[in-house]
């Protein structure tokens, strides 16, 4: 004890350091190292992951558009003639040749009247002459029998010239009375004619079946009424330059309408032409045909498209907030170990949607738990 006591004495300052270095390891493994596990523990945590994966991928095309009739029907006249009273009203279903609207004809029938008259007074002119071109002819033939019996009255060459004579008289009164005749048929006015079939004209019927989704309003010229067939409805977009050249008739289009109903379809048409909108921006636009139509459809809803321009199936998809890089600018996903930690395994990115991208790599298995945010570079 006193060997310890003079040690003591002797060496203060170690002792003195060594008491320090002992207080500092008891405070680091009583709080500080159980501080630092709890920390990395809680960041090890908050790390979200997914499991690798394979299934389908699709790039799309997004577009908003209008549903339309892929049958529209403008009825129309060429008739200046207002109209007068309509058959029937907007969402009206028709079949062809229902009566849509009658014109007024008040003014066209005083032109038929008119003209009647006019033609009635011709007719009874016409007659008249074919009355007068009968009886020439009834009386050419008359005379000619009379002077048949006058044989012996005068020499042979005398009475057959007189026969000639009498037979150039009929044939003359035959040809007059053929064209009065003529005439008088010649008589029905084409003007009059062309009156009648405007009057029949001013009953506007429907040239086919659907619904009537425009009309005309009472006192109105030109445009009757619009009909439209909703069992074939199509959905009328707009299409950037852009993108145009990435469409192409009988791809995939995937819908929902403004009431959230959804349906497939495809492409169908696209124009060949571009458009310019009010902004000066040039559209072209593009007809889908509905797959699966059904009564919720309604002509003039908005809806928008989701067209399918490319597809992989049985191929590892992740989000692209999973893909990071590394140093060289490489794509690579975070997969994570056995003992917790995450490191870069490089991947081949193909096709990719607006969220997801395809990958693909040696280092790459289904089931592997990968770092669905992949972490900036340096950290």
């Amino acid at each position: 004890m006193a060997k310890i006591k003079t040690f003591l004495g002797r060496h203060k300052k170690l002792c003195a350091l060594l008491a320090v270095l002992a207080v500092l390891y008891l405070g680091y493994n009583l709080v500080l190292k159980p501080r630092a596990a709890a920390a990395a523990a809680e960041t090890q945590a908050t790390v979200q992951t997914l499991t690798l994966e394979k299934g389908e991928i699709r790039s799309t095309l997004s577009a908003s558009g209008t549903i339309t009739s892929g049958t529209v029907c403008e009825v129309s006249t060429t008739l200046t003639y207002p109209v007068a009273e309509l058959k029937v009203a907007v969402g009206d279903r028709v079949n062809e040749g229902d009566v849509i609207a009658l014109l007024d004809t008040e003014s066209l029938d005083a032109d038929i009247a008119t003209h009647q008259k006019e033609q009635n007074a011709s007719a009874q002119k016409a007659q008249m002459a074919v009355d007068q071109a009968a009886r020439r002819l009834e009386d050419a033939k008359n005379k000619k029998k009379i002077d048949e019996e006058r044989w012996g009255e005068m020499d042979e060459d005398s009475w057959n010239d007189l026969l000639r004579s009498d037979s150039l008289a009929i044939e003359d009164a035959q040809d007059a009375l053929n064209g009065a005749i003529l005439d008088q048929q010649s008589q029905s006015s084409n003007e009059l004619q062309k009156l009648y079939q405007n009057k029949a004209d001013c009953t506007i019927t429907a040239p086919k079946a659907g619904v009537i989704t425009s009309l005309a309003k009472v006192g109105g010229t030109g445009s009757i009424a619009t009909i439209e067939d909703p069992a074939q409805p199509l959905l009328e977009v707009s299409i950037k330059e852009f993108d145009i050249n990435r469409l192409k008739t009988g791809q995939a289009v995937n819908i929902t309408t403004g009431a959230q109903d959804t349906f497939s379809g495809t492409v169908s048409r696209i124009a060949p032409k571009a458009q310019e909108n009010s902004s000066g921006e040039s559209l072209f636009p593009v007809q889908i045909r509905f797959s699966d139509a059904t009564e919720a459809i309604k002509l003039g809803m908005s809806a928008k498209a989701q067209i399918v321009l490319d597809s992989r199936e049985n191929v590892f998809v992740v989000p692209l907030a999973a893909l990071g890089t590394d140093q060289e600018g490489n794509p690579v996903v975070y997969a994570k170990q056995p003992d917790g930690s995450f490191e870069p395994v490089p991947v081949t990115t193909g096709l990719e949607s607006d969220f997801e991208a395809e990958i693909s790599g040696e280092g790459l298995s289904e089931g592997m738990e990968i770092q669905s945010l992949a972490p900036e570079m340096g950290e």
